[in-house]
Parts: structure tokens; sequence; C-alpha cells
């Protein structure tokens, strides 16, 4: 299988998955915003967001490590032992000790943020959550080392689904209050820890005796940048968040969130389906083909993504406004005016995971996490300037123009040792996407549904006619799919 149709292919796994979920999160997206009034809405994402922060820190590296290193340890059954050991032991062991910190930092939490008691508790239950969730990150990343794409989409996709149903059923039915639907998300992730340990056990051999200290630190030592990195990404995704709701309270909180969470589900689908396909692919070439032949796979890669994120861009800003009335109603309708500042900076962010290969393959994290930080250090300045007067603008500024930053730095650097060169085609793309934008624009109706209806299909119709005229390739591959299923005679 060639390196170009490995990534496809594993991005294709990566993305089904993901535009799963996606579904799911647009299905539940119009059920809590109706549900849950703006200030609860906005605080259900605070909560997630101290998780996914609390979380980071409870992988403490390690987690990031095992990518990189798994190939290192699969000459024998033995190494193999010391290294399921040592993960297994070394997460399980840091995962405690960042829960108790994490439950004795409460009160102190609560008192920052001035919580009101029914909030409290929501963080008290996610206690639970955090002590597992890194455990089910190390297994999904022994999973991805082994290529076991597929099995990673069924765990996602339900977990994501149990987590959503349990927790609206105990929203509505049960608890009836916040704290039901977080409790829904615990329950979710013991089960998904139940099936990756029952997959962990069955294919690796655990001994306590066998867990190597040396290797639990270089895992946690290349990992730690990494670690940081994330950190610094989810404030540099978040931290406009808290301060919104310390100057501008609740309500503001939860227009923000409405108008940053579907552009962030969007751009999670495609980002953590590149990041996931294509980082295996890219160590595995470099290691055993060379910069050069890295350099050719990553442009031939990236030049697939920038197809794909083009007219998601433009045609988000011509569907924002429908789309938001349609599922958020107009209770959050000022959110469609700012969301697509937030995807646009939320696709730079996450295309630095291609973009900053080169940092990475020649193991230099701590450029990685410094161009993050550089991002934090723009980022939350920008926003104790502009958020007292502008608000939730001010916020959705603050971010795209910090993470421009990180994309300009990692290229600026990581270029020096690998780099994502552009096809002549990228600008066709750009003015294909263009002349999407413009004519999807054109169609107007005066019901939501109808009209982002016709402009999604005829925003698609434009976008994949223009890429089947240059590209011949895919053109080529789609003939042979449809001739293969006998829709069509032999392209030949």
């Amino acid at each position: 299988m060639s390196n170009k149709k490995g990534f496809l292919i594993h991005f294709s796994h990566f993305f089904s998955g993901q535009a799963v979920i996606l579904l799911i999160g647009f299905i539940t997206f119009p059920i809590l915003t109706r549900l849950l009034p703006v200030e609860e809405y906005g605080m259900l994402s605070l909560v997630t967001n101290t998780m996914l922060l609390t979380v980071a820190m409870a992988k403490a590296g390690l987690s990031d490590g095992i990518i990189r290193m798994h190939g290192d340890y699969t000459g024998s059954n033995e190494e193999r032992t010391i290294f399921a050991s040592t993960v297994c032991f070394g997460a399980a062991t840091i995962a405690l000790l960042v829960t108790l910190g994490y439950w004795s930092s409460l009160p102190l939490l609560s008192r920052f943020l001035n919580l009101n008691a029914k909030f409290q508790i929501c963080f008290q239950v996610m206690t639970a959550y955090i002590l597992v969730r890194p455990l089910n990150v190390a297994c999904l990343n022994l999973l991805r080392s082994n290529g076991k794409t597929v099995f990673i989409n069924l765990v996602n996709v339900a977990n994501k689904m149990t987590a959503v149903t349990i927790g609206l059923v105990l929203l509505l039915f049960v608890i009836k209050d916040l704290y039901g639907f977080f409790t829904g998300i615990v329950i979710s992730e013991y089960l998904a820890f139940l099936v990756l340990s029952h997959w962990f056990f069955r294919h690796y051999t655990v001994r306590p005796l066998s867990a190597s200290a040396r290797l639990a630190r270089q895992l946690i030592i290349f990992g730690i940048p990494l670690l940081f990195t994330e950190l610094s990404y989810l404030l540099l995704s978040y931290a406009d968040r808290y301060i919104i709701l310390f100057f501008h309270g609740e309500s503001e909180l939860g227009i923000y969130t409405a108008g940053q969470s579907l552009p962030m589900y969007i751009a999670g689908v495609i980002t953590f389906s590149v990041s996931n396909a294509i980082v295996p692919l890219y160590v595995k070439v470099y290691n055993s083909e060379g910069a050069g032949a890295t350099e050719l796979f990553l442009r031939d890669s990236f030049h697939y993504l920038l197809m794909g994120l083009l007219p998601i861009c433009f045609g988000y800003q011509a569907v924002v406004k429908d789309l938001y009335l349609l599922l958020a109603t107009e209770k959050f309708a000022d959110a469609a005016l700012f969301s697509p500042l937030i995807l646009v900076g939320s696709l730079l962010l996450g295309i630095n995971s291609v973009l900053n290969a080169g940092l990475y393959l020649t193991k230099k994290t701590k450029v990685i996490f410094a161009i993050i930080c550089m991002g934090v250090i723009i980022n939350i300045p920008l926003n104790f300037l502009l958020i007292p007067k502008y608000p939730i603008f001010g916020a959705a500024w603050a971010t795209l123009i910090a993470c421009a930053f990180t994309s300009v730095f990692t290229v600026l650097f990581s270029f020096r040792y690998i780099r994502v060169r552009l096809k002549r085609e990228a600008l066709y793309h750009l003015l294909l996407s263009l002349i999407m934008y413009f004519s999807v624009n054109l169609i107007s109706t005066n019901t939501p549904l109808l009209t982002l209806g016709l402009k999604v299909v005829t925003g698609g119709i434009i976008i994949l006619s223009g890429i089947l005229l240059i590209e011949r390739e895919l053109a080529a591959k789609l003939q042979e799919l449809l001739w293969k299923k006998k829709w069509i005679g032999n392209p030949t």
C-alpha cells in the first residue's frame, strides 16, 4: 500500500468515526440549547473544559510518548511486557495523584469562580472521570500504534453515544439537574474502560516487576513538552471562557459557548482525523524512506486537506446564520455573528499537526511547546484587552489572531527540517471555494431549513464538480469505484 493511499484510508477511518460523533454533537446541540437556560449551557461547557485541562495533566506526557516509542519495544515478548507494564502502572499512578489533587483543589476553584452550589456538584461528579480517562487515552494510543483504527472508531463512537444517551436520561427523568448529564459521561467512560481493558490484557502481558522506571522517565521526558503543548493548546482554545465569565457572567458565557461549540465540533472532526491518521504514517515514512519521501508524502496529504478545508470555511460562513436559527433558535442567534472566526482559528491551530512534522520527527518537542506558548502569550492579554469592551467578538478575534500566529511560527521553525509544500492547484481550490461562497449566498427563502438545504446541496455540487474537473487521480478513483459497484460502465 502506498503512503498516500495509507493516509487516505486511515484518514477515512478516523473521519468516518468523527463524522458520526459530529452528527451526535449536532443532535445534542439543539436539545441542550433548548433544554438549558443560557447560563447553564455556558457552565456545561466550563465544566467540560476544566476536565480537558485536568485530564491533560493526568496524562503527564506518558501517553504522548507511546506512539513514538512503541515501535522500539516490539522486538520480543519480553520487551512488549516491559512496555505494557510501564504504561499500565505509570498511567494509573499519575492519574490517581492528579485526581486527589483535583479533589482537594475544588473548594479553591469554587471560590475563584464564585460557583453556585448546583454547579459545584458538577465539578465534584467529574472527579471520577479524571481517574479513568487517562487510562483510556493510554489504551487508545496503544491501539493507534497497532493500526487498529476501526476499533478506535467503534470505541469512540460508542462512548459518545452512550454518554449522551445516559446523560440526557438522567438529566430529564432521573436526577433532573445539570449534574445528571455529567453523571452519564462518567458512567460511559467506565464502560469504555472495561472494553479497552479487555483488549489490553488480551494483547499484552503485565507484571508489576517488569515496569521500568527508566522507560517511564523516557516516555515522560519525551511527552512532557507535548503535555505542556496540549495544555497550552487547551488554554488557547478555552481560556477566554473563564475570562468572559469573570467579566460578564454566565449569560455572555452561554452565548459565546454556543458560538464556539459548532465550529469546534467541525474543526475537531477534521483535525483529530488528520492528526491521528498522519502522525504515525509520517513517522513510518521518515524512519524507512527519509526526509525527501516524507516531504512528498506531506505535500500530497496537505493538498487533500486543503481541498476540504477551504470549502468548509467559506461554506460555513455562507450557512452559519440559517444553521444557528435552525439548531439553537433565536435565543442564541448572536452566536452566528462571530462563529466563523472561531472556525478559521481552530482549523489554523489544528493543521499544525501537519505543519510541525519537521519538529516532531527531529524530536524538537520543546520548540513545539514554545510555539504554542507564544500563542497563549498573545491570546490571553488580547482577551483581557478586548473582552471587557467587546465581550464575545473580542474573544473570537483574540482566538483567531493567536491561532494564526502559531501557524506562522510553526512554518518558520519546522520548515527548517521538513517542508510542507503547496501544490500549484491550491490557488484553483481557493478560487473554487470563493465561487461556491458567492453562488450559495444568492440563495434565500423564508424557511431556514429550506435555505440551509439548498445552500448545502448547491455548494456541494459546485465543489465536487470543480474538484473532479482538475483532480484527475481522484476522478479516476471515483470512476473505478462506481464501475466496481456496477453503477457505470467500464471507465476504460
